[in-house]
C-alpha cells in the first residue's frame, strides 16, 4: 500500500520556497525594467534599430534569470554551498551566452549594437545583483530538525 497522507514541508524547504519566490518576483522586475528603459532609450538614441537592440537585451535578462530559477528550483534540497556552486557555475554559463550573442550580433544590421551591447551589460550585471542579494539575505537554516 502506498501512504495517502501528504509529506509536510519542512522549515529548511519553506525558507527555500521563499527565497525561490523572492527570486522570481525580483526577476520579473529586473526584466521588465531592462526591456523597458533599454528599448525606450534605444528608441530615443536610434530609432528602430535601438528599440530592437534594448529588446535583445531585455530577453537575455529573461534567459539569465530563468537560469538562475531552474538551478535554485533544481538544488532546494542540497546545502548552501551546493547551490552557492551551481549559482557560479551558472555564471559563467551566463558569460559563455554573452560572449556568444554578442559575436553572433556583432555585424547585425536590424539593431543598433551600442545599445545591444549596453542593455545586455545592463541585464548581466542586474541578474548577478539580483542573485546575490537574494542569496545573501535569504535566512535560510543549516540545520532542519525536522528532516527524517
Amino acid at each position: 500500500m502506498t501512504d495517502e497522507s501528504p509529506r509536510q514541508e519542512t522549515s529548511v524547504q519553506a525558507a527555500w520556497t521563499r527565497v525561490w519566490r523572492t527570486m522570481l518576483v525580483r526577476g520579473i522586475i529586473l526584466v521588465v525594467a531592462v526591456a523597458v528603459l533599454g528599448m525606450g532609450m534605444g528608441y530615443l538614441v536610434s530609432g528602430a534599430e535601438g528599440l530592437n537592440g534594448g529588446a535583445v537585451g531585455g530577453g537575455l535578462a529573461a534567459v539569465f534569470i530563468i537560469i538562475t530559477l531552474v538551478i535554485m528550483y533544481a538544488g532546494r534540497n542540497m546545502g548552501l554551498t551546493a547551490i552557492a556552486g551551481f549559482l557560479g557555475i551558472g555564471f559563467l554559463f551566463k558569460a559563455f551566452i554573452f560572449m556568444l550573442v554578442i559575436w553572433r550580433l556583432k555585424d547585425a544590421a536590424w539593431l543598433d549594437g551600442n545599445v545591444a551591447f549596453f542593455t545586455i551589460v545592463v541585464a548581466v550585471i542586474g541578474s548577478s545583483l539580483v542573485e546575490a542579494l537574494t542569496v545573501a539575505k535569504a535566512r535560510v537554516p543549516y540545520v532542519d530538525p525536522e528532516a527524517n
